[in-house]
Order: structure tokens, then C-alpha cells, then sequence
């Protein structure tokens, strides 16, 4: 017997449960710098978003990371509920992590272990309060010889 073609569908949830920010600064950071990206890519090819579920292996709904802020270029700059980069053909340009106590380790070890193995450009961690990261505002580029 053969099961329909919808009960085979997976299914990439649209939240991991986890609040939106640490703190209140922490939220209003993450906030800002998307308000930034915005701003400065407005009118553009080009897609801006943040706290948004990204999945990048299909099949696999656990394979997930939930970026503060990040932008994707000569992409659809429309709302969507998830980002699935195998649906895009292509991977964030930039990410931006705000760091505080509860990520400074996720935003400094794990993160670009993945970023870099996704091939993420960029990556850039802010610390508002300059207590977790020294100095307060740290960037990364994937070189192109690795």
C-alpha cells in the first residue's frame, strides 16, 4: 500500500520555542540592526530578516539555526514564514549575532564552525554592553582559499 503524498511531507516548524532576545537590550539590538538592513537595502533584490528559522538540509528539520539579523543578495525581498536555503539556491551574504551571557558561547564557537561550513560570507557578533565580547564588535569573512 502506498501512503499519500502528504502524509510523506515534512514539516520545518516555524519557531524553536525560544524567546526572541535574552533581554530586553538584547531584543532591541536585534530589532535595530534589521531596521538598519532594512534601511539600507530598501527597494533592492534583496532579502533582510532576523530571528527567522533558516534550514539548511533538506529533509531534516533539525537541521536549523536561528540568525539575530542576516541579509541574502539578488534574492526575493518578500516575507516568508522559514528560510530554506535549498528552495533559495543560495545562503545568507551576512549574518549578525547580538552576543550576550546566554549565546556569547553558541555566537563564538558553534556559530562559525556552521556559518563557515554553510559558506556564509560574513559573520559579525555585537556585544551592546562590551561585557561578553572584546572588542565589542567582532567580524569574520570566509576566505576564499580556506
Amino acid at each position: 500500500m502506498k501512503l499519500p503524498d502528504a502524509v510523506l511531507e515534512i514539516e520545518y516548524p516555524e519557531s524553536d520555542g525560544n524567546p526572541m532576545g535574552e533581554t530586553d537590550l538584547h531584543r532591541n539590538w536585534m530589532v535595530r540592526i534589521i531596521e538598519l538592513f532594512e534601511y539600507r537595502y530598501a527597494g533592492q533584490q534583496v532579502y533582510v530578516s532576523g530571528n527567522l528559522l533558516g534550514y539548511y538540509e533538506e529533509g531534516l528539520p533539525n537541521k536549523f539555526v536561528v540568525p539575530d539579523a542576516f541579509i541574502v543578495k539578488d534574492c526575493n525581498p518578500n516575507e516568508r514564514r522559514v528560510f530554506k536555503t535549498w528552495e533559495e539556491g543560495k545562503v545568507p551574504n551576512v549574518v549578525f549575532e547580538t552576543t550576550s551571557r546566554g549565546t556569547k558561547r553558541e555566537d563564538t564557537v558553534f556559530k562559525p564552525q556552521l556559518y563557515e561550513r554553510l559558506g556564509i560570507c560574513e559573520y559579525f557578533l555585537y556585544d551592546p554592553t562590551s561585557d561578553y565580547l572584546n572588542p565589542p564588535l567582532l567580524g569574520y569573512r570566509l576566505s576564499e582559499h580556506g
